[in-house]
């Protein structure tokens, strides 16, 4: 049994003892000093109070002493406590000593003095819970003056998630709060240093802090994911870098664990897209091709010959110089498709809806590298069109309705593009091909049309009673 561990954990419980004695006999003080002297009559109940606070201070003192030698806290933010604990006591003494050997001394003086302990008081327990919770604990939930500058750029909430960098921007910060007091030059515990970069891929006296593409091979990791209960888990109780950042550090080693590494949507799970957004307010949730790529203007000539030329052609946004395209007319010509061919770099939807697009016309488009959507519905097209559309690599959505595709060029069209989603409404792939196709492509959605349950003809209420 370890007796010194046992009586140490009391100390929780002893060290509020002299904070109720002393904050007890400061408000007899202020009474006495204000003349109520009906409910404090005599400085002896004060000197008596602040006694007794001594001695349970020097009590709380002692199973504080004790409960050092666990190891479980930072050593610098332990000496703190301790040296900060040890002053107050010495002044709390020479306090009571001054209080019996002067008593004529001016009860000003003599409150002066005590303002001070309980001040002394104040930043000790102060120091004690930074310990056990963390020093953030009291302002976590404050205005972010409050609380400092831990989380560096993200303070800002203009910051472009794209230009987050995992290790610098989040785990750095974090692995400077919590566990560089204990894993620096001076005081590396169990031979760890965590103060740079490099640091992480030093070997320690129980392995390596970070293994590059393995976070369970990795010690760090290891230690931080126990529970807080083990005798293992770091940091220490009470100072857990949370469960937020324990999935960005698994994040991070498993994608390499590289000093510039960032953050990408396609590579994230759902859950940490989930907790980034909630604690760090950045917003990785997976975002449309169009949304991502970047494309120059266009001349305002360019865009004014278009739009004469019978289409509207809008951006999609201030700064997003993509387009959104379709054509008014009812027939399209040679001269048409030479203006779309102008503009195809920056066309990610068309719409070419019931224009008497023939597939001769739809082969004399240049390739549309943005293209992610495609309305050529309702006009004369044939299984031959599937070729141009196998062409445009991140197409997405296509709407055949009312076009003469035919079953073998939509199953050639669904395996060799990355189309995700097809309309083929009244076109000559029949139901039992759809529904083959639906089976051989179930990664696909193929959308032939609506239908609809058969509801009851119904009845009046005086049908139903003449029925029973």
């Amino acid at each position: 049994m370890e007796w010194d561990l046992f009586l140490g954990r009391f100390h929780p419980l002893l060290v509020h003892l002299p904070i109720g004695f002393f904050i007890l006999g400061y408000i007899f003080e202020l009474l006495l000093k204000f003349g109520y002297r009906s409910i404090i009559s005599s400085r002896k109940i004060i000197i008596l109070t602040y006694t007794v606070g001594l001695l349970a201070g020097i009590a709380a003192a002692l199973s504080g002493w004790l409960l050092s030698f666990s190891d479980d806290y930072p050593l610098s933010a332990l000496d703190d406590h301790k040296l900060l604990g040890i002053l107050t006591l010495v002044v709390m003494l020479i306090l009571i000593f001054y209080q019996i050997k002067v008593p004529a001394a001016r009860d000003t003086l003599k409150l002066l003095g005590s303002t001070i302990v309980v001040i002394l008081i104040a930043a000790t327990g102060h120091l004690g819970g930074n310990l056990t919770h963390g020093p953030d604990y009291l302002v976590e939930y404050g205005p972010g003056i409050l609380r400092g500058s831990q989380m560096g750029l993200l303070e800002n909430s203009e910051v472009n998630p794209d230009s987050v960098l995992i290790f610098q921007d989040i785990l750095k910060p974090v692995l400077q709060d919590k566990c560089v007091a204990c894993h620096n030059s001076e005081q590396s515990r169990g031979g760890l240093k965590l103060e740079s970069y490099r640091d992480l891929f030093k070997d320690a006296e129980h392995g390596k802090p970070v293994v590059a593409g393995n976070p369970e091979k990795s010690e760090l990791f290891r230690r931080i994911s126990l529970p807080a209960e083990d005798d293992l888990a770091m940091p220490p109780r009470g100072n857990s870098i949370g469960y937020t950042n324990i999935q960005i550090l698994k994040h991070w080693i498993a994608e390499g664990a590289d000093s510039l590494a960032i953050f990408k949507s396609d590579a994230i799970s759902g859950e940490l897209i989930a907790l980034l957004i909630r604690d760090y307010g950045l917003d990785y949730s997976p975002r449309p091709y169009y949304e991502k790529v970047k494309a120059d203007s266009l001349s305002e000539g360019i865009l004014k010959e278009l739009r004469n030329g019978g289409f509207r052609a809008n951006y999609l946004g201030e700064n997003n110089f993509l387009l959104d395209v379709e054509y008014g007319g009812d027939s399209i010509g040679e001269r048409e498709i030479q203006l779309l061919n102008q503009v195809s770099k920056n066309i990610t939807f068309l719409k070419l809806s019931g224009c008497k697009l023939s597939d001769e016309m739809l082969e004399g488009l240049s390739p549309i590298p943005h293209l992610t959507r495609a309305d050529l519905s309702k006009n004369p097209l044939t299984g031959h069109s599937a070729a141009y559309l196998m062409e445009q690599l991140h197409l997405e959505a296509v709407n055949l309705n009312d076009t003469e595709i035919d079953a073998e060029a939509l199953g050639k069209l669904l395996s060799e593009s990355g189309i995700a989603r097809v309309y083929i409404r009244n076109t000559k792939v029949s139901e039992d091909e759809i529904s083959s196709l639906s089976q051989n492509y179930a990664d696909k959605e193929i959308i032939a049309g609506f239908t609809f349950e058969k509801v009851p003809e119904a009845k009046s209420v005086f049908e139903q009673s003449q029925e029973e």
